[in-house]
Parts: C-alpha cells; structure tokens; sequence
C-alpha cells in the first residue's frame, strides 16, 4: 500500500505504510532538530535531554515507564544524532495506541527531576569516557570535528564533561520547549498500521503544541583537510580518512553511493582486495558514506599494525588514483548496482527500515520516495558519472584523516581529545 501524509492544523506531521501480512508495527516520533543546530557552550543539552527523557514523567516514575515498555512487549528506546533526535517503538499492531501514547508521555512530560540529572549527567560522563577508551569508535567521532571545526555538524554529539556538568533542569527544560514545537515534529509509522487512527492517535497526543519559531537558513560547513594523529597504548592504529561527500539532495548523490561501494563496500571493494586479501594488512578495511542535509563525507575507515599504518595510507592513495586514472570496470560497475539494490531490497522487509524511511523522506525532501525512485538513480549511473567524482576526491586540500593508536610521530597528541 502507498504511504499516506496528513499534516495536522498546528504543523504536526503524520506519515504511515500500511504493510499486509505484516502484525507487527514500527512506530516514530521524530523532532526535526539535533545536535547541530546547539548553541555554542552547550554541546551535549540534546544528547542529555535524551538520555532524560526515560527517568520519570508526570504521570510515571521511571520503573512505571520500565513497566510500560513491557506492556508493549517490544521494544522501545531513543536516539540522537547531528540532525534529529527520535523515540521508536516495535511492537504488534493491536499495541499501537499504547506505544505511540508512551513516546509521547516521554518526549512532552518527563520531569527531569534534579536527583535523576545528578546521576543521568555521571552517566553520559562515563559514556564519554567508555567512547575515549574505545578508539575503533572513537575516531569517527572525531571525524566530523577535525573535518568541519567551525560548524555545528562538528561539534561533539556527547558534548565535552564540562558542558555536560554546567546543564541545569532549567536548561533542559528550556531546550525541550524549543524542540518539540509542533511543525518540528514527524509521527511515522510502518507495518499493521491504519493511517487515520495514527492521525487520530497524533492529533490527541501532540494536537495542542504550538509551531515553533521561524528557523535561521542553514550555511553548509567549510571542509578542512587536516591529519590529527592521537597517541594512545593499544595494539592496532585506528584510523578515519575522508573526503567531502554529497548532501543529502545532491544529485551526485548515487554516483558517490556506487562510488563507495566500489572502493570500500564490500569483500569485492578495491580496498578490501588489495589490503586484506592480497597483502594481510588490516582485519577491517572498507568505506561508507555520512550525509546530512547541507553536506557529506565520503570515510575510509579501518585498523592496521602501527608498522603497516603509513603503508594502508600509501596502498589507499595508490588505489584512489588507479580510480581517478581508470575509472570503474563495467564489471565493477555492474556488481556495485547489485549490491546497493539487493541491500535496499533487503532492508525494505524490515518494518523498523520503512518508519525510518517515512521519516528521512519527509525531513529531507518533504515526500515519501518510492524505493523504485531511489533504485532508478543509481541504475543511471554510469561509468563517467563515477570517474568524475572520483577524480576530485581525496586530492590534496580535499582530505581529513583521524587516527588512534601507538603512533610514534611528531604529530601524534599524547592525550586524549
């Protein structure tokens, strides 16, 4: 069945897909604004809030709301990124009103009572100090902070230990009331759904919240090609090389996805060939892409020896220049289209894909695109398409590289970040 849209009086905004022989239902609340658009000294308030929204409402202490997520019988919880942060619910069908009910108890009446924030702020102090010690994670962190320094898309998600020590339930209040304005918020919800009952579920839940202010245009990030090297105790290098990307309307946009495919997405990848297969030198090796709505990135990321780290660097740029030089192989071509359609054909069976789907459509373009839609462009792409956005990347000034380990050169930051 095709997706439906209604867009309540105050802005709110309702997407569902109505899956047969489907019982089970995925269900959203998305708030259309993330940890970018902080105001400086207060990196982390998103996260944190977040993190808040599970420790007791008005109507529900926090083992009430441990006991409502059973009730559900699924699976509920949240998450926060550069550019939204959500609550999500999978459950069957016939639970529906109580799951979209509970997401909406925690995003509009959590407390945030002050002996909670003592303890949740403890808590996100030591997930950042779990991230820090882990530096196979730790690195794409830092990533967007080396290579977009004076933009929101690059400030800490978690923010920093002091900022998260300075935020007051005032703060997080204040926060709350300038996220969840009604034309902020996205309700989608994908599988044995009925669309005019998630509109009647929505209109009652989030009716009555007013549109939020006007927002200020977005200035797309400036990139930096820097290298910042962190020296740190561990038996492996850790490391994130990247290269502008596309933003999420480019229309470069399937090119640099068969791109990344055919350098880094898979056992079959060029990189993977040449520097595991062929010479043994890293256990992990590929690319991905990271796109937000005004920019992008293009990774390579991986693990090797620290004798073997300025080598991967080398065989990398030896592989992205047979790329700039040759341009893909028919054969290559061919295999990354398969890959990325067999992938979307794979994740659209999954009800928890499709909510998400709903949602990045509607925030990003303002209509649902069909799956067909997508498919489409990449099929389009051509060897040409392909070469040419290979020739400018990772070229010099287009490069920013991020690596973690026992790093003996000059460059190398004793310290933690």
């Amino acid at each position: 069945m095709q997706a439906q849209k209604t867009v309540l009086p105050n802005g709110l905004r309702v997407l569902t897909e109505r899956l047969d022989h489907i019982d089970s239902v995925s269900l959203g609340v998305w708030v259309t604004t993330g940890s970018k658009d902080e105001p400086r000294g207060s990196e982390g308030i998103t996260h944190l809030l977040e993190h808040m929204l599970f420790k007791g409402t008005e109507t529900r202490s926090t083992r009430q709301i441990a006991e409502a997520m059973d009730d559900v019988g699924g699976h509920v919880n949240g998450f926060t990124d550069r550019e939204s942060v959500y609550l999500f619910a999978r459950t069957i069908g016939e639970q529906t009103e109580t799951a979209l009910g509970l997401l909406f108890d925690l995003l509009l009446q959590s407390v945030f009572a002050e002996d909670d924030l003592r303890r949740e702020k403890q808590v996100v102090v030591q997930e950042i100090g779990h991230a820090e010690d882990s530096p196979e994670g730790w690195v794409h962190e830092l990533l967007p902070q080396v290579a977009w320094p004076d933009h929101g898309l690059g400030r800490p998600l978690m923010g920093s230990r002091e900022s998260v020590a300075a935020f007051s339930r005032d703060s997080l209040l204040g926060h709350r009331e300038e996220l969840c304005a009604a034309d902020r918020l996205v309700v989608t919800a994908a599988g044995a759904v009925e669309h005019d009952r998630v509109v009647d579920l929505a209109s009652r839940l989030g009716g009555e919240l007013n549109p939020g202010r006007p927002r200020a245009e977005e200035v797309p990030p400036v990139f930096h090609s820097e290298r910042r090297l962190i020296s740190r105790a561990s038996a492996q290098v850790h490391f994130c090389l990247a290269t502008p990307g596309c933003a999420r309307r480019d229309e470069a946009r399937h090119a640099l996805a068969v791109l990344d495919v055919i350098l880094g997405g898979g056992s079959s990848s060029r990189l993977f060939q040449e520097i595991r297969e062929n010479r043994g030198l890293a256990y992990g090796i590929g690319s991905y892409l990271q796109s937000y709505r005004d920019a992008g990135l293009l990774i390579i990321d991986g693990g090797t020896g620290p004798e073997n780290f300025e080598l991967v660097l080398e065989l990398i740029a030896r592989e992205v220049d047979r790329l700039r030089a040759e341009g893909p192989s028919p054969d290559e071509l061919e295999r990354a289209k398969t890959q990325f359609k067999v992938a979307v054909a794979l994740a659209a069976e999954s009800t928890s894909f499709r909510m998400q789907h709903l949602a990045a459509s509607e925030i990003v373009w303002g209509r649902v695109l069909p799956f067909e839609e997508i498919l489409a462009g990449v099929e389009s792409v051509t060897a040409e398409d392909v070469h040419e956005l290979a020739a400018a990347a990772f070229t010099e000034g287009r490069q920013a590289l991020v690596a973690i380990g026992p790093l003996d050169s000059a460059e190398a930051q004793p310290t933690h970040d």
